[in-house]
C-alpha cells in the first residue's frame, strides 16, 4: 500500500517503513524511529536549524 501522507504523526502510526523523497529522488528509507532523526531529511523538511 502506498500512502502520500505529510502529517507526521500519522506516519508514525501506520507505517511501518516510509520513504522519503525529495525532488522526486529517494533521500532516506527505513522505520520511522530512523528515518525522522536522519540529518538530511532533517534540513529538508525543517530547515538548517535542525539538523
Amino acid at each position: 500500500v502506498l500512502m502520500v501522507e505529510h502529517n507526521l504523526s500519522v506516519v508514525a502510526h501506520l507505517s511501518d517503513t516510509i520513504t522519503v523523497l525529495r525532488r522526486g529522488e529517494i533521500l532516506a528509507e527505513g522505520p520511522y524511529e530512523v528515518v525522522s532523526k536522519n540529518p538530511q531529511v532533517m534540513e529538508a523538511y525543517m530547515g538548517s536549524g535542525h539538523a
